[in-house]
């Protein structure tokens, strides 16, 4: 049995000295709690990854097709939703064309048939819209396995639609930060936290320009994870929703440069939800 030492005090009280025991349990829970209040700062301090950014392009149109060579310049692939019901109308990629991407190395993904607003149907054409169009992208021969949703519009039907038709990922189009929603998170998690209604920044505009995307990029660099860059027309003069093709160049190049620092991961859709992460 431990002893307990009884020692005067100048006052002529005594005072009772902790146990050896006693001793060694306050060590104990002194070095614990010094481990918990460290350890949130170390792990704060911890650098992330690199962040990971995938290019996007909604709608097949067919303007996007003269990103083709700018991508093929600097080594990247980038993700390409298309309306399987619009493929080879005026102001649309041809079916050859999305053959000639695809054999390039960009994935393909369904984007319904005619690019409806899927809460507003009712639930068999919201399923005609999202599984029909997987059917027919498959039979022209691609690998159809991530979904967007037009104008990022879905509710609880489409989601569990989009997963039971087939896909593996389904992309709103917001849900972090950027011009609409300052106080989201800043990038997705890798795994997504709902790979069904994977956030995005929402699509970019031709207002925002070159310097406003490269900041959404360095400012999403201090998170790590995952980013989505939504692009629709590529074109000097033609709507909101758009972007130059010297302005996109502009973007590819800086993005091989952070690429090439180490500081960058470019990947399609497809790596990023199947753990394709080469780091």
């Amino acid at each position: 049995m431990c002893s307990v030492e009884i020692v005067p005090t100048e006052g002529g009280c005594a005072r009772r000295l902790a146990t050896r025991r006693q001793q060694a349990v306050l060590a104990c829970i002194v070095a614990c709690l010094a481990a918990v209040l460290v350890s949130p700062v170390v792990l704060t301090a911890r650098p992330p990854g690199p962040l990971v950014v995938s290019i996007e392009f909604d709608d097949g149109l067919a303007d996007q097709f003269s990103v083709r060579s700018i991508l093929a310049e600097h080594g990247m692939h980038a993700t390409f939703f298309v309306n399987s019901g619009q493929l080879d109308h005026p102001r649309h990629l041809t079916v050859a064309q999305l053959r000639a991407l695809a054999s390039d190395g960009h994935e393909i993904g369904g984007h319904t048939i005619d690019h409806e607003r899927l809460p507003e149907l009712r639930a068999n054409e919201q399923r005609r819209q999202i599984c029909d169009d997987r059917r027919a992208l498959l039979a022209l021969g691609f690998a159809v396995s991530d979904f967007a949703y037009p104008w990022g519009a879905h509710d609880s039907v489409s989601i569990e639609l989009v997963r039971s038709c087939g896909y593996d990922s389904g992309r709103r189009a917001g849900g972090l930060a950027f011009a609409s929603c300052s106080f989201c998170p800043r990038t997705e998690s890798i795994p997504p936290r709902d790979p069904m209604a994977t956030r995005a920044p929402g699509s970019l505009r031709r207002s925002q320009g070159v310097p406003e995307i490269q900041e959404l990029i360095r400012s999403a660099q201090q998170d790590g994870g995952w980013i989505q860059l939504i692009f629709h027309h590529v074109c000097d003069t033609c709507g909101e929703y758009s972007i130059s093709g010297q302005d996109f160049s502009t973007l590819v190049g800086w993005l091989a440069e952070e690429r090439d620092a180490g500081r960058v991961v470019v990947l399609t859709v497809r790596q990023v939800i199947r753990g394709e992460n080469p780091l």
